[in-house]
């Protein structure tokens, strides 16, 4: 007796429960679709001011134009390299604008090497919206405005910072530059998205596959990387060394993460290895 009496209020209480979990699994896919369909938005963190060269001690850099293959007119900053030397095409990172790279950029100016800092579509007041296609293609103007300008591939230094390693190992892959320096590079974004997002069901749109590329790139190739980094851990980017042919280097910095590689040491080793490859 007490049993029937108990079963419509067991049924009951199952039903709810299944209630209950239909909609925490509703509530679950929504968010996933959301993350899914907003993924750039997490990726890409760009300073959307046009930086003024004035506010970064910059004056001395002409303010250009490189023009894309999908028609974008984007942002640079470039001076010239001084007898000879070679011009560091820098691509940063997924945060900011090239105001904030002045720094490295002027150590190297400094050592008479040329600087051209690439601002990206959507970042630092350009048109357009960040992909890694775009990046691609944004990488390749400035290749193109070096080139138009009469130099070869070989007055060429390719510097990728942090998500930039993916573009300049595009590049570098496609185009025999004197030397590419990677700066806490990642083997790719999809697996740097594992890394950090393990419960995530998909892979994101944009792979930055530079694991894929690295023993296609004919050039010095010098790695630097934090092994405190939290960002893209240490070992990306000594798998991508260890993958990668000679001549290489890497030089790891023991106490040292993803945003704070920056002194003069750092610099220092970036010019000793320029000058040593390729001036």
């Amino acid at each position: 007796m007490i049993t029937i009496i108990l079963i419509p209020y067991f049924d009951h209480f199952i039903k709810a429960m299944l209630k209950e979990i239909g909609w925490i699994l509703v509530i679950i896919l929504l968010f996933i679709a959301i993350l899914y369909g907003l993924q750039r938005s997490f990726i890409y963190l760009p300073a959307k001011i046009t930086p003024q060269r004035g506010d970064f001690q910059a004056n001395d850099m002409s303010k250009i134009k490189l023009q894309t293959a999908d028609d974008l007119s984007l942002l640079a900053w470039y001076k010239a390299a001084e007898d000879n030397l070679p011009t560091v095409i820098y691509l940063h990172g997924n945060a900011g604008h090239i105001g904030y790279r002045m720094p490295i950029a002027r150590k190297l100016m400094d050592a008479g090497f040329g600087v051209l800092l690439v601002e990206y579509r959507g970042y630092g007041g350009n048109a357009g919206r960040p992909s890694e296609k775009g990046f691609y293609m944004d990488g390749e103007a400035a290749i193109q405005f070096l080139l138009q300008r009469g130099l070869t591939p070989q007055e060429m230094v390719l510097y990728g910072e942090s998500i930039g390693s993916g573009v300049a190992t595009y590049l570098a892959a496609k185009l025999p530059v004197c030397a590419v320096i990677l700066q806490s590079p990642m083997t790719s974004l999809k697996g740097l998205a594992r890394f950090h997002y393990p419960w995530f069901p998909f892979s994101p749109w944009d792979k930055y596959d530079s694991l894929k590329r690295i023993d296609k790139i004919n050039a010095s190739l010098l790695i630097l990387h934090g092994k405190q980094d939290r960002v893209v851990p240490f070992e990306e980017g000594k798998t991508l060394f260890e993958k990668a042919v000679e001549p290489k280097l890497m030089i790891s910095f023991t106490d040292r993460g993803h945003n704070n590689l920056w002194d003069n040491t750092f610099y220092q080793k970036i010019l000793d290895f320029i000058r040593a490859y390729c001036a």
